[in-house]
């Protein structure tokens, strides 16, 4: 111990520069119960999430800063998986980001989440590999762009490109200021195939969402059109949420449609929505309840009731 002191005392005075950690993570256990579309019924106790980030950041100096974050996922008995991960540069240049992440539900978050409908209403969200750039702000106006590989492969050297998978690039524009929050982006895919291999591989995508807090709610809304060798998929939401004290309450809808794919079976319209309501008994510690109830194209909708205690540390 004396000697660790010691040596922390050396490096403080020679000036030498500390990398700042923390360890964060969440926890929520209880009950829950589904039914889906073919009528498969499953309830009962369990983990709902169990993660844990370790993050680290260094001031380079002159204004630079570098940052580490590394997740671990789906805790059980003698397993847990990888979770998101990244690398962040900092400075007045803005922010350029490396990452291998799934990303946030772009509209289930609209306004920080409710009930997801990705899996559900909306495609599942695939892990990538990512290069982003963000602006600094102008008056609350930032500008991005990215480069995001798609693969099932995961590791150095096996990404898309080794695997013709699909590579995408984007542009995307936000303003904050306020309680108006509002973003849209334009992306473009590479090895698009033709109609006839792959009628399904997207070629460009356009996405907007926004929200506004009107104090005693936030409203908002969002929608993604893509366009796809063969056909579109559009997708939307409206949500709000509205705090009452300890108690906050949410409630949102969405849909996705896709038309003039050319397969009657694939011209699938689907909508759901879904409620939530989340009460703080500390900063740390939530009662959530949660119900989402959508339409999986089969024969009756499907649903999902949730009770959890959530603890975040």
């Amino acid at each position: 111990m004396k000697k660790t002191l010691i040596a922390l005392a050396v490096l403080a005075a020679s000036g030498a520069s500390f990398a700042q950690v923390s360890i964060t993570g969440e926890y929520a256990y209880g009950w829950n119960t589904s039914n889906s579309s073919t009528g498969v019924e499953k309830s009962g106790l369990g983990v709902d999430t169990s993660f844990v980030k370790f993050a680290a950041s260094e001031d380079l100096g002159g204004g630079l800063k570098a940052a580490a974050e590394m997740s671990l996922d789906g805790f059980a008995r003698g397993t847990a998986t990888g979770g998101d991960n990244s690398l962040t540069l900092t400075g007045g240049f803005g922010r350029i980001k490396l990452a291998n992440d799934k990303g946030a539900d772009y509209l289930s978050s609209v306004i920080g989440g409710i009930a997801g409908l990705d899996g559900k209403v909306y495609g599942a969200r695939t892990i990538n590999d990512s290069v982003a750039y963000t602006s600094p702000s102008f008056g609350g106006l930032t500008f991005g762009l990215s480069h995001t590989e798609h693969t099932n492969a995961q590791g150095l050297g096996v990404g898309a490109a080794s695997n013709n998978d699909q590579r995408s690039n984007s542009l995307s524009a936000s303003y904050a200021a306020g309680p108006l929050a509002v973003t849209g982006a334009f992306t473009s895919w590479d090895n698009q195939s033709t109609e006839a291999a792959a009628p399904n591989n997207a070629k460009t995508r356009v996405r907007a969402k926004g929200s506004y807090n009107f104090g005693a709610f936030t409203l908002g809304a969002g929608v993604v059109q893509v366009q796809r060798n063969k056909g579109t998929t559009t997708e939307s939401i409206l949500a709000v949420t509205a705090p009452l004290g300890a108690l906050t309450l949410g409630f949102d809808v969405g849909s996705s449609k896709r038309d003039d794919s050319g397969t009657v079976a694939n011209d699938i319209t689907k909508s759901g929505y879904g409620l939530k309501a989340v009460y703080a008994l500390s900063k740390r510690t939530s009662l959530v309840g949660a119900y989402t109830n959508w339409d999986e194209g089969g024969t009756q909708r499907a649903n999902l009731t949730e009770l959890l205690v959530s603890h975040t540390f």
